[in-house]
C-alpha cells in the first residue's frame, strides 16, 4: 500500500471513529436523560463502550496464554486513556474541574482494578479470582454511580459522600 493510501485510509478511519463516537455520545445522554442516570454512571457506560477493543485484545491475549500482550493492552491503554483523555479534555474545554470525592472513589476504584488485574496477568491470582475480586468493587461502584442524589443522601455512607 502507497503512503499516499495508507493516510487517506487512516484519515477515513479517523472520520469514521470520530463519527462513531459522536453519535455513541450523543444515544448515551439521550438514554441517561430518559433513564434518569448520573452523569458518572453514563461515562462509564461510555468507557466500557468505547474500550471494547482494548477489553477484547486483552482478553484474547489472556486465552491464548500471552500474558505479556495482555499485560501490555491493559496497561498501556489504560495509561495512554488517562494521559490522552484528560490532556486533550483539559486542552478543548481548557481545564477540568473535579471533586475530590470523585477522584478519590473513582481513583481508589480503577487503582483497585489495575492491582487486581496485575496480579492476574502475573499469575499470583488466577482468572476466576481476579474477576472475583474486580466485580467485588466494579458492581458496588457502577450500583453507586447510578443511585440519584436524593437516593443517595439515604444510603448508610459517610456524610462527605452522600452530597
Amino acid at each position: 500500500m502507497g503512503v499516499g493510501l495508507a493516510l487517506i485510509a487512516f484519515v477515513g478511519g479517523a472520520a469514521v471513529s470520530l463519527g462513531t463516537s459522536w453519535v455513541l455520545v450523543t444515544r448515551v445522554e439521550r438514554l441517561g436523560e430518559w433513564l434518569g442516570l448520573s452523569e458518572a454512571l453514563l461515562g462509564l457506560l461510555a468507557a466500557l463502550a468505547a474500550d471494547q477493543a482494548n477489553i477484547a485484545a486483552a482478553v484474547t491475549a489472556l486465552a491464548h496464554q500471552q500474558r505479556a500482550v495482555g499485560a501490555g493492552v491493559v496497561i498501556g491503554s489504560n495509561i495512554f486513556n488517562l494521559a490522552a483523555l484528560l490532556g486533550l479534555g483539559a486542552v478543548v474545554a481548557g481545564r477540568i474541574v473535579l471533586h475530590r470525592k470523585v477522584v478519590a472513589l473513582s481513583g481508589a476504584v480503577a487503582l483497585w482494578v489495575s492491582v487486581v488485574c496485575l496480579i492476574t496477568v502475573m499469575g499470583i491470582v488466577d482468572s476466576a479470582a481476579g474477576l472475583v475480586l474486580v466485580m467485588a468493587v466494579l458492581v458496588p461502584y457502577a450500583v453507586l454511580l447510578g443511585v440519584r442524589r436524593a437516593e443517595r443522601r439515604r444510603l448508610p455512607l459517610p456524610r462527605h459522600w452522600a452530597a
